[in-house]
This record gives C-alpha cells, sequence and structure tokens, in this order.
C-alpha cells in the first residue's frame, strides 16, 4: 500500500511543468488504500474528491478515466455524512455540489446536501480553514486552494 506521500508526489507530476497525466494512478493508489483497510479521513477526503473529480470533468483534462461513483456514499458516510461538522468537510462538498452535484449521484439530492453545507458553514467562525490547510494535498489541495481564496473573497 503506498502512504499518502507517495501518491501526493504522483499527484504533483499532474502540476510539474511536463504535465504529466498522472491523476489516474493516484486514483487507483487511494482505492488501493481504501479497500487493503486504509479508512482515514484524509484517504476519504482525497479519494471522494478524485471520484468527483474524474466524473465532472473530461479525462484529457484529469487523467482520470473509468472512474467509478460506487464508493461515494461510503466515503461521504466515513466523513460524517449529512451530519457533518467539520468545516473541511463542509466546505469541500458544498463546492463540488455547487460546481457538479450530478458528478456524485441524483442531482437533487446533491445540490440540497450542498446547501445545506453552505448554510452550516455559514454558521461557524472565519476563518476555521486557511490556504495552508490545503497545502502539499495533491490535487485535492491545489483544486481547493483556489476554491477557498474566491469563497473567502467573496465573503468580504
Amino acid at each position: 500500500m503506498l502512504s499518502i506521500d507517495k501518491i501526493t508526489a504522483i499527484e504533483e507530476e499532474h502540476y510539474s511543468s511536463s504535465h504529466t497525466p498522472s491523476l489516474g494512478r493516484a486514483y487507483d493508489a487511494f482505492v488501493a488504500r481504501w479497500k487493503e483497510g486504509a479508512l482515514d479521513r484524509e484517504t476519504a477526503l482525497r479519494l471522494l474528491f478524485l471520484i468527483w473529480y474524474g466524473r465532472a470533468e473530461p479525462p484529457y483534462l484529469t487523467g482520470l478515466k473509468d472512474v467509478n461513483r460506487t464508493r461515494i456514499n461510503e466515503l461521504f458516510q466515513r466523513l460524517g455524512g449529512e451530519f457533518s461538522t467539520d468545516p473541511e468537510v463542509l466546505f469541500v462538498v458544498m463546492i463540488m455540489c455547487q460546481i457538479a452535484p450530478w458528478a456524485l449521484g441524483e442531482e437533487p439530492h446533491w445540490r440540497e446536501i450542498g446547501e445545506r453545507f453552505r448554510l452550516r458553514l455559514a454558521e461557524r467562525p472565519r476563518p476555521e480553514l486557511s490556504k495552508q490547510t490545503f497545502a502539499r494535498r495533491g490535487a485535492y489541495g491545489h483544486y481547493f486552494t483556489n476554491r477557498w481564496e474566491s469563497f473567502i473573497a467573496s465573503d468580504q
């Protein structure tokens, strides 16, 4: 089983100057971690993101092909599900639900979850998260750093 750090290094190839399409290998490594019993929060967050991203964006952009959506509910439940109070989970799921809820499953269901998470996040003190929250976390980190900065700017 590859460590999170080794998978992060694979993902960073995607953002290097050569733009090596490496997210498919990272996805496979996260799936293997999950199957082998690494049910930790970081694996769940990053695998959920890669599944969503692979379904929301075209393979030529992401390098993700044949992404299987069957684990979404299991991953989501592992992260607290609809009753999560974790600010990072609230934020990333809200963003995924705002951008491409259909990539997670039934669009109306996920739009509703995204809206509930937006409201729950709005009730929390700012800033519980920061740009540093997403640092050194591979594709997940790159993606949500940009979204966090936009979110904070729009909240001012």
